[in-house]
């Protein structure tokens, strides 16, 4: 009886290491750090600059934002590349012919992803704290390390609807850079949501990260669970809707794979 309510929870934690050592394992800490950082920080850079062209007047607000970002762009790329690459390396097929449930082989792609983004994001903080001299008065250190994770959990759920996209497309790549580059618009990043036209203000709410954000926003001024809890709530549920409808789509496209036999074709 334990052995059986066990092997789920083991398969999970497999997968997430296989899939995580799989694609990591050879990268040097420079590399990785530079990866990680790197085109963040620069990219920040450049809307900070950006924004002092427009007159927008509070670089700190696009610091936070991009920093913000780096969870979620790491479970979304890293979740992507580990289920869209069983596939340029030949090895979906072995996956798809095992026994094992698969729920456990396909969420446990995102578990090292997240904790890898949550602990690259609180690195960058710490790193614009140096560089910018960030005001750590009032923050509510607790409620920011929970939005934190939060957002790197919830992002996941666009790396599985991309990750599953990629098994039937040479372009998935593509897609997940464009929605990336969508999502510097769209959730708050480099300026407030309420900026939007209206219509995109609703397709802002519709996503993963916006509610994220703006709560990790509140509690780097010091609000508690009792003012960001319907926005820690909001986030759980479009989170979890995207997390469902990544799997439901991987699961879609391996049914119709089966009749065809092309998923594992190139």
């Amino acid at each position: 009886m334990i052995k059986s309510l066990l092997r789920p929870f083991r398969l999970y934690l497999t997968q997430a290491w296989l899939s995580y050592n799989g694609r990591l394992a050879i990268t040097s800490p420079f590399g990785y750090l530079a990866s990680k950082l790197g085109f963040p920080f620069f990219l920040m850079l450049f809307f900070i600059f950006m924004g002092k062209f427009v007159g927008f007047t509070n670089p700190l607000y696009i610091v936070i934002g991009n920093v913000l970002l780096i969870p979620a762009s790491s479970s979304m790329f890293g979740v992507t590349n580990a289920i869209g690459d069983e596939r340029g390396w030949g090895t979906l097929s072995y996956i798809l012919g095992s026994p094992a449930p698969r729920m456990p082989v396909f969420m446990g792609r995102a578990f090292f992803y997240i904790l890898d983004g949550f602990v690259t994001a609180i690195i960058g903080f710490v790193i614009a704290v140096g560089i910018f001299h960030l005001d750590l008065s009032r923050i509510n250190f607790a409620m920011l390390v929970l939005c934190i994770f939060l957002v790197a959990i919830t992002s996941s759920g666009l790396g599985f609807l991309f990750g599953s996209i990629s098994l039937v497309s040479r372009d998935g790549w593509i897609y997940l850079n464009t929605f990336l580059s969508a999502l510097y618009i769209l959730v708050g990043v480099n300026f407030p949501v309420e900026s939007l036209p209206p219509v995109l203000q609703k397709v802002a709410f519709g996503l993963p990260l916006t509610r994220g954000i703006l709560a990790a926003r509140m509690a780097l001024q010091g609000a508690g669970w009792s003012i960001i809890r319907q926005l820690v709530a909001g986030e759980v549920l479009v989170g979890a809707i995207y997390i469902l409808a990544g799997f439901l789509c991987f699961r879609l496209i391996e049914k119709r794979s089966m009749a065809s036999g092309t998923l594992d074709a190139m």
